[in-house]
């Protein structure tokens, strides 16, 4: 088992201090924002969750009494006709690592918790992961479905399952069990892809670790990861240009 020093302690200490102050003086610059954009935003979010709570997921199921901590929205115009979760995943920029542009204060604020989690040790977990992960759930016919291998990992994630449009990855470690859901459907002049965020109570850090990253996650990150992958998508396909057949190409 590995024990935490004393000056890892105060090594983290010291990370997280600076951490939460970089968070701290974010937050004010999103406080600036008026009343009437932050109702506009609410009745948005309402409208896109009753859209996203229509799909047939089984992620409902597999997923169930586990909250969901965000969702987000992109509608993606243009694309090719019978594109899957998996391509829209590429599309976007997802499968690669470093295709996602986060922007400084969001790079200063991974590169801070990587660091922390290196002192801590909170992210190298095996045994923790071959104990709660959700793999084992899956079926033989579900494992065989997917599109992606189940397991295969994806940066800080593993891959669940993913099927025709619906994919599901985890992330363990010793301050949350979370789950990244990713759905798509078809519209009219392209695609809607959902972004959702499930954290399971892990243990008594869970609670406090997510209040303190929430709202960096939700005003920061999230939003630049969004942005990234909107910009990705007008790439491949030439600024939301038509739908386009498979045949076509791009």
């Amino acid at each position: 088992m590995r024990t935490i020093t004393k000056t890892a302690i105060i090594g983290g200490a010291g990370l997280l201090a600076a951490y939460f102050l970089v968070i701290r003086s974010q937050q004010n610059k999103q406080n600036a924002g008026d009343a009437k954009s932050i109702e506009d935003s609410l009745l948005a979010s309402e409208e896109i969750r009753e859209k996203f709570n229509r799909l047939p997921l089984k992620a409902r199921d597999f997923l169930a009494g586990i909250p969901m901590h965000s969702l987000d929205f992109l509608a993606l115009h243009g694309g090719r006709e019978g594109m899957t979760i998996a391509d829209i995943y590429r599309a976007v920029g997802l499968e690669e690592a470093g295709e996602i542009e986060v922007g400084a204060v969001s790079k200063v604020l991974f590169d801070l918790r990587g660091a922390i989690g290196k002192v801590m040790h909170w992210d190298e977990v095996p045994e923790l992961v071959r104990e709660i992960s959700y793999l084992p759930r899956l079926s033989a016919d579900e494992r065989a479905k997917s599109l992606i291998p189940p397991g295969e990992t994806r940066g800080i994630s593993r891959v669940l399952y993913c099927f025709e449009n619906e994919m599901l990855l985890e992330i363990i470690n010793k301050t949350v069990h979370c789950f990244w859901l990713l759905a798509s459907e078809k519209t009219p002049d392209g695609y809607a892809l959902y972004n959702a965020v499930y954290v399971k109570n892990l243990n008594w850090r869970t609670p406090i670790y997510m209040t303190l990253i929430s709202p960096m996650l939700k005003r920061i990150i999230y939003p630049a990861m969004g942005k990234s992958m909107r910009q990705n998508w007008e790439r491949e396909f030439q600024n939301g240009k038509a739908l386009l057949k498979a045949e076509d190409g791009v």
